[in-house]
């Protein structure tokens, strides 16, 4: 492991250690960008491949941090979209799950795709992101639109949606835009299960 990466992962246990509760990972970045610039230098905002790599480069210690700490029984390491925190391990079998397969963890351990996202497809990344959180935030509303509640399966979903179309289709006497609502509806439904 390079010095670098040592130090900032030093760095980012001393920040931990001063925010037992938690810290999010922008109150870190700001930390680190203020206590920490020769480590972790601020990036130009305007770029959004070099505000990946330095989340990406972040995440990577973030997460080598993560296996130190289970490797030594020290804790485990919560790596949140909203908070990280050291949580301390309280039985064998919290150890065992928490060592279970992270496709996010995954990724980020590899440095080497930290090289192979390029602009195009960190914008990619980047818009799938805002595209799935509109959904999350739409879905509530959707399900209403449509009459469900959430707890159905894909099948009768589907089943439920066909009906709706069926009965508000505008070549069938129904309104057009209810038949429109329906459909943005079930868009928003159908696209957050995929």
């Amino acid at each position: 492991m390079k010095s670098q990466q040592q130090s900032l992962m030093h760095a980012i246990q001393q920040l931990l250690g001063e925010h037992g509760e938690g810290i999010s990972e922008y109150e870190l970045i700001k930390r680190l960008d203020s206590d920490y610039p020769h480590l972790y230098p601020k990036p130009d905002l305007s770029n959004p491949l070099l505000l990946f790599q330095h989340h990406f480069y972040l995440r990577h210690c973030l997460y080598c941090l993560q296996q130190q700490y289970l490797e030594q029984q020290q804790g485990y390491l919560a790596i949140g979209l909203s908070r990280i925190q050291l949580l301390p391990i309280q039985a064998d079998s919290q150890t065992q799950q928490l060592g279970q397969h992270d496709a996010l963890a995954e990724y980020y351990l590899d440095i080497n795709n930290l090289a192979a996202e390029t602009e195009h497809s960190v914008e990619a990344l980047i818009d799938g992101f805002w595209r799935q959180l509109n959904v999350q935030h739409e879905r509530p509303q959707a399900l209403k639109v449509l009459g469900l509640n959430g707890d159905e399966s894909a099948a009768e979903q589907k089943q439920i949606y066909r009906a709706l179309r069926q009965k508000h289709h505008p070549d069938k006497g129904g309104d057009a835009e209810t038949f429109n609502a329906i459909q943005q509806a079930w868009q928003c439904v159908s696209g957050a299960r995929t």
